[in-house]
This record gives structure tokens, C-alpha cells and sequence, in this order.
């Protein structure tokens, strides 16, 4: 806490009971970092608890409860990061401003994005997201529908946790379905305008 300028390169947070936890600082850097299997029911992989004016990039999000949790933290670029087969990719909490997300790999998470309040003020352009299933007809590489990673379901299981047990039920693809005809409960303005038909790039 309050360590302003800290850089964090090449380091592996793993199997750890809470996660990595950085809070109240400024010009944060993180690049080529792993966080992987942080499991439990208050686990994450990385929790920035106002944090601003950082960078975030070119790491490795992987099976954790949430990959990043984020409350209060704004002027954040979150880049050519992989989020994979976490319960929660990205969860927003609290007031969270002017933080862009491009060119990042969301792939087979439960849950993209998870948003507590129907106000958005972050930019999502050019993600690649596993569960998108647009179409592009010109070829160009980008989707031509826009893809929304917030869903109804996870907005119903953040008011109650008790509903996670329906995950993988028809009840929840029915009302997924409902709100992105119709978006009620979730920012009709958080949308991925031009979504990527191919992983952005593969560490293998």
C-alpha cells in the first residue's frame, strides 16, 4: 500500500489463499506476470484497490477465483493480457473511471466481466472473447456484431451468491439471451464495439 511507481516484471503468484493485493498507489506498471490457481471464496488473482494512472500488460490471468478484482481505480490500460477458465475474469467494484481494455484474450472464463453498477465510463475495443459468436463478413478480423461480456447472471449472482448453483442451467442462457436483446439491469453502453474473431496472439 501507497508505493507509488513500483513495477512488477516476470514474477509467478501462485496457489496462494487470497491473492496479490496493491492499493492506494500510483503509476503502477505490471508486465509478463503469471497468477494462476489463486482458488477460495474471497481468492483473486490480483485485487487494485485504488490504483491509478497504471499499466497493466502482457499477463497471465489463469484458473483463479477472479483474475483481477478492481474497485476505485481509474486511468488504467489493461493490454495483451490472457484471462483463461477463471470463475471471474474481470470483476469492477466501486467507482472505476477512464480504464481501457484492448487487445486482451478472454477465453473459457465463467464470467468475462462482472459489473456492479449500470454506469460505465471503460473503454473495451478489440478483446478477443471465446464466448462470442458474431459474424465478419468483410473479413477484416473484427466482428461485425458488438459483443456484450457483461451478463445477466452474473449481475444476479453478485446480489446473490447462492443462485451459482444454476450456472451451467437453461434458466441462465434464457436470461442471458433476454438481456442482451434488451439490456435492463447491466450498462446498455459497456459493449465491445469491435471484438476480435481470432485470439490477438498465442504464448505457446
Amino acid at each position: 500500500m501507497f508505493s507509488n511507481d513500483d513495477v512488477y516484471t516476470n514474477n509467478t503468484f501462485e496457489n496462494n489463499g487470497a491473492g496479490v493485493a496493491v492499493m492506494f498507489s500510483k503509476r503502477i506498471k505490471m508486465y509478463k506476470n503469471t497468477f494462476r490457481k489463486n482458488w477460495g471464496t474471497a481468492s483473486y488473482g490480483m485485487l487494485l484497490k485504488e490504483i491509478n494512472d497504471a499499466e497493466i500488460k502482457d499477463n497471465i490471468f489463469e484458473e483463479n477465483t477472479i483474475g483481477i478484482n478492481i474497485e476505485g481505480s481509474n486511468r488504467i490500460t489493461y493490454t495483451k493480457n490472457d484471462f483463461v477458465s477463471n470463475g471471474w475474469a474481470v470483476k469492477v467494484l466501486g467507482a472505476c473511471y477512464a480504464n481501457t481494455f484492448s487487445q486482451n484474450n478472454f477465453l473459457y472464463n465463467s464470467f468475462d466481466i462482472s459489473y456492479n453498477s449500470k454506469l460505465n465510463d471503460n473503454t473495451f475495443d478489440q478483446n478477443y472473447w471465446s464466448d462470442y459468436t458474431g459474424y465478419d463478413l468483410n473479413k477484416d478480423g473484427i466482428g461485425d456484431v458488438p459483443y456484450r461480456p457483461v451478463k445477466l447472471f452474473s449481475y444476479i449472482v453478485n446480489r446473490t451468491p447462492e443462485t451459482i448453483v444454476l450456472l451451467r442451467s437453461l434458466f441462465m442462457d434464457i436470461i442471458d439471451f433476454s438481456e442482451k436483446v434488451s439490456p435492463i439491469f447491466t450498462p446498455d453502453n459497456l459493449m465491445d464495439a469491435n471484438p476480435l474473431m481470432k485470439r490477438q496472439y498465442d504464448r505457446n
